[in-house]
């Protein structure tokens, strides 16, 4: 009984861990320790997600694309400095759109600890540092680095064209052609820049 009383009296007085503190766990769960190591990958996805965002809230590619000339048309900033103004804009755009960003933040904490399965299968099907879809299940890997999954030529061609997943029929087939071909061009001259010899060019991309 006392023992429980005082346990309660230190749970009382010991400040709750921290939103980010309470995210480490997760991150060793979905990507094992190693995670610290992919600094890009995390990049990537903060980078994902605050796109999403901007599209949630009704913005356009066109918007996306003028705000990212005018972000980097700028000097970068400083690390520390940005993390402050991306929590303060976060919080900002929160109270304009009557939303409570920590009520959301733990909530979507509470949904991903039930997807780490799911997360886990999800990264040995990617690109490492990346978060672009890689293979899908049973999808042939080749050894050669230089040829594509099938799911990498389609995220590249919606890199190209944003209007890529409404292409239908020959016109969507042409696109993917077009970007094996420039993959093969661009494999034949990378090797001749010094610093990229040791890739080896391919001999045939199947069109």
């Amino acid at each position: 009984m006392i023992g429980t009383l005082i346990q309660r009296i230190r749970d009382a007085i010991t400040p709750p861990a921290s939103f980010q503190a309470r995210v480490r766990p997760w991150l060793v769960a979905a990507f094992t320790e190693d995670f610290d190591t992919e600094e890009h990958a995390r990049e990537a996805r903060f980078i994902e997600e605050a796109i999403e965002l901007f599209q949630a809230k009704g913005r356009s590619f066109e918007e996306l694309i003028s705000v990212a000339k005018y972000v980097y048309s700028r000097p970068a900033g400083e690390v520390r400095q940005e993390v402050g103004g991306v929590m303060t804009t976060l919080a900002a755009l929160c109270i304009v759109s009557k939303l409570d960003m920590h009520e959301a933040g733990e909530a979507e904490l509470a949904r991903i600890w039930t997807k780490v399965d799911a997360i886990r299968e999800k990264q040995a099907n990617k690109p490492r540092h990346s978060p672009l879809p890689g293979a899908t299940p049973g999808e042939f890997i080749p050894e050669n680095n230089w040829q594509p999954t099938e799911a990498q030529i389609n995220s590249a061609c919606m890199s190209y064209r944003h209007d890529f997943g409404l292409l239908e029929g020959e016109e969507r087939e042409m696109v993917r052609s077009q970007a094996r071909w420039w993959l093969q061009a661009w494999m034949r001259e990378l090797p001749k820049t010094p610093a990229l010899r040791e890739i080896k060019a391919p001999k045939v991309l199947e069109a």
